[in-house]
């Protein structure tokens, strides 16, 4: 459904973010991109809705492809009319708007019938929206928050859903309930690419992942495989050979040897 072909993306015509990574994301399956601050997680995803032409970043070499169509470089509205969405990190709702109204601009691409419809299916999909139709946005708490800018997006009727950081700054709980949602939502057939962090709970929930390390991918693999991975285990996880949790003094003592930046 979505590939990337050698992709490059250029900052300030200075800065080279992410240097010639390829990708797939097939149908029906969920992908997660994997790695630490810096990484060029989140600007591969803006690369693929051109939202890095926001911050002054293009794709200048590579291409990418979505529903066998090249959309490398097209505008983020035709993009997303074409049933690819982007919820970004941080959590951007509109936040002196109520939940309900947030919900109506997700949708308001198509026409009124089909948005109360749409609007219909996200309160049966996420219950705890439905009680919070009428709250101003602003006063929600971080979690609930996630979960409306991810009903924001079903109301565009995505084929592919791309998501930034979910479990970002959440409590455990909330995490759980967020991922529970993703989980929902990949049953019904919706294709979802995740950029997270928090491998454990990414792994979790993946088909398929990409380690990426300084611009590049250095490692991928079925997701099986990358929770079983030596590497993976000890710089993504935090664990032994032995499958125990390294401690605070083993963190703080040991050198990052990853193999693949030899």
């Amino acid at each position: 459904m979505l590939e990337l072909n050698n992709v490059e993306v250029l900052y300030s015509d200075v800065i080279l973010a992410v240097k010639g990574i390829t990708a797939k994301v097939p149908t029906g399956q969920c992908v997660t991109l994997l790695g630490a601050n810096g990484a060029g997680k989140s600007t591969t995803l803006k690369a693929i809705s051109n939202l890095v032409r926001t911050e002054d970043g293009r794709v200048t070499a590579g291409s990418v492809a979505f529903d066998g169509a090249d959309i490398t470089g097209a505008n983020p509205v035709d993009v997303v009319r074409q049933g690819l969405v982007h919820v970004m990190e941080g959590r951007k709702v509109l936040r002196h708007m109520t939940v309900e109204q947030n919900l109506v601009v997700g949708g308001h691409m198509g026409n009124a019938s089909a948005g109360k419809e749409m609007l219909d299916e996200v309160y049966g999909r996420i219950q705890r929206l439905a009680a919070l139709r009428h709250r101003t946005a602003g006063y929600l708490s971080g979690g609930e928050q996630q979960l409306l800018v991810i009903g924001r997006a079903l109301m565009a009727r995505p084929k592919l859903m791309m998501i930034d950081e979910p479990s970002l700054g959440l409590a455990p709980l909330m995490v759980e309930e967020v991922y529970g949602l993703l989980s929902d939502l990949k049953t019904t057939g919706l294709t979802l690419l995740i950029v997270e962090q928090n491998t454990r709970v990414a792994l979790d929930l993946a088909d398929y992942g990409y380690v990426m390390e300084s611009g590049r991918i250095v490692l991928e693999g079925p997701s099986s495989s990358l929770k079983t991975n030596e590497d993976v285990r000890e710089f993504y996880l935090g664990l032994t050979a032995d499958g125990e949790r390294k401690s605070f003094r083993d963190m703080k003592h040991y050198r990052r040897r990853k193999r693949w930046l030899g």
